[in-house]
């Protein structure tokens, strides 16, 4: 199985590590990353397999701060995504940039309405030629069974379009891989760490899978 090293050498161009990411990322050089892209969880109670993910606010920011101050470290950039939770990062370090997730025919709940969108904060550098907005939609797909709460493959795609520069690409919450799937079909490499073993399984297959399909001559 390729490590990270492996992965930061150029030798390898993914692996997905199982282990809590705040002891993960506490093994991985100041600024040998260009970018973190992640969803972490919300700490709202959704039903994991093995994460508690009932907090207090308190709780909560006393556990980003930890992993948060660690991707700062070994990252240029972090983009997270995550509405419930936001206002809390910006307790840990206010965002330089939010970002616009448009969610077309999404069924979400907001004080107005159905929520169509999503917004992604960003800490660091951004990109060049972009725009701060991405639009995909949430569709059925069979290969993110499993997963409480899985992302679409163009949300990953979309961030990383905005931010051209980054080769090297990790998600501490690496959850059902699509993170992992978008840095290969967009040719990055990319660092995965998830606590659950079940999950990282999930996204090892996810990811194997599609670079697989670029090896052997299929569209990106």
């Amino acid at each position: 199985m390729n490590t990270i090293d492996d992965v930061l050498s150029g030798r390898a161009k993914w692996c997905v590590v199982t282990g809590d990411c705040l002891d993960v990322l506490r093994t991985i050089p100041a600024g040998s990353v260009d970018a973190v892209v992640t969803d972490p969880p919300y700490g709202v109670g959704f039903k994991y397999d093995s994460y508690d993910d009932n907090t207090t606010r308190e709780q909560f920011v006393t556990w980003a701060r930890g992993w948060f101050v660690e991707c700062r470290r070994v990252a240029q950039t972090v983009l997270i995504t995550g509405q419930a939770r936001l206002p809390d990062y910006a307790i840990i370090e206010p965002w330089k940039w939010l970002l616009a997730w448009q969610k077309p025919a999404a069924m979400g709940r907001s004080p107005v309405g159905f929520c169509n969108w999503e917004p992604i904060a960003m800490w660091g550098r951004g990109g060049r030629d972009g725009c701060d907005w991405i639009c995909c939609p949430i569709r059925p797909d069979p290969s993110l069974n499993g997963h409480p709460c899985p992302k679409p493959v163009g949300w990953g795609i979309g961030q990383l379009k905005l931010i051209d520069w980054a080769g090297v690409i990790l998600d501490p919450f690496t959850g059902s891989g699509t993170t992992g799937v978008a840095a290969i079909k967009t040719g990055r490499r990319f660092i995965g760490i998830e606590i659950d073993e079940g999950y990282a399984n999930i996204a090892r297959r996810r990811i194997a899978e599609a670079a697989n399909h670029l090896f052997a001559g299929g569209p990106a």
